[in-house]
């Protein structure tokens, strides 16, 4: 008798834990509600690119010549250091 209370209370329990939904999960998407977004928007007259032309050709080969040079001379300078510290070069 008591082996058949305590499997009736836990089948009852184990029902009772389940949670039904009653209309599938809920997907929050921005492209159901684009239109609602975009409508609070401001609107920006000039669009802020971050790359738009013209470029200033010195600018540009100065920032290209020095990554390059920063980045070989950085390496340069610890394959130096190492071959010097482990008696290669002197």
């Amino acid at each position: 008798n008591s082996m058949i209370a305590n499997n009736t209370v836990r089948t009852v329990s184990r029902i009772g834990a389940k949670r039904t939904l009653s209309s599938g999960p809920k997907m929050h998407k921005a492209k159901d509600a684009w239109a609602q977004i975009e409508a609070t928007r401001p609107v920006d007259p000039h669009p802020h690119n971050v790359f738009h032309p013209p470029y200033n050709k010195g600018t540009i080969a100065f920032g290209v010549l020095s990554v390059l040079g920063l980045g070989y001379g950085s390496m340069y300078s610890g394959l130096s250091h190492q071959q010097k510290k482990q008696g290669y070069w002197k």
